[in-house]
């Protein structure tokens, strides 16, 4: 009799055993499928975030060489404006001048108010506030923008990086309870029952901290 209420016994607390693991299992499986999915979409987000990146430092190269050619452009038509005025060429000055572009043309005025003829230590025209190219104020405004995105794209890959990790952990929560119940000595069961449990809850608890995908 008392074989058989120990034997009782000892299959109670297999199966209870068995339930834990099961549970464990079922919940190590979903946040699993879950971790594989958001380690999926933010690697889409980074994919995004850095082809944006890319695009905005392509955009920046072509609008500073615009910028610098129109620069160097300017500079010549200022030097031969400030020839011309030097040697009192009106002629050939109003002719360079109505040539010049507007900008070009507010800061050369800004510069002839200031005295820059009388005064060559005042800033020339190029280094003057009224002076303005479109082209660099783009290309300054698109490197933050470039900047933003590559950092977007590398917080991105980080998050879905740790995601494929706990993705293995969860898988190893699985492989541990999953060989439970192939062995027969209560102790290497009970052994790896517990490591399967401490494996989910250390995993669990990384997990609930992660940012989760929205899309």
């Amino acid at each position: 009799m008392h074989r058989i209420i120990a034997a009782v016994e000892k299959e109670n607390n297999r199966g209870k055993l068995e339930l834990v693991i099961a549970i464990i299992l079922s919940l190590a499986t979903l946040a699993s499928t879950w971790c594989g999915y958001q380690a999926s979409e933010w690697g889409g987000v980074q994919n995004e975030e850095q082809a944006s990146a890319d695009t905005a430092e392509r955009q920046v190269a072509e609008d500073t060489i615009v910028g610098l050619q129109y620069r160097t452009f300017d500079l010549l038509e200022v030097r031969d404006y400030w020839a011309a005025l030097r040697q009192k060429d009106t002629e050939t000055s109003d002719m360079i001048f109505s040539h010049m572009r507007p900008q070009l043309r507010k800061a050369i005025e800004a510069c002839l108010a200031a005295g820059v003829l009388q005064n060559p230590q005042l800033p020339g025209p190029l280094q003057r506030p009224e002076y303005v190219l479109a082209e660099e104020v783009n290309a300054k405004r698109l490197r933050v923008e470039a900047g933003k995105s590559h950092a977007a794209a590398q917080k991105a890959g980080h998050i879905s990086s740790r995601y494929v990790s706990l993705t293995l952990m969860f898988a190893s929560v699985l492989f541990f309870g999953g060989i439970t119940g192939t062995f027969t000595v209560r102790r290497v069961r009970i052994g790896l029952g517990v490591i399967s449990l401490v494996l989910f809850f250390v995993t669990l608890m990384m997990f609930i901290g992660l940012p989760v995908c929205t899309g």
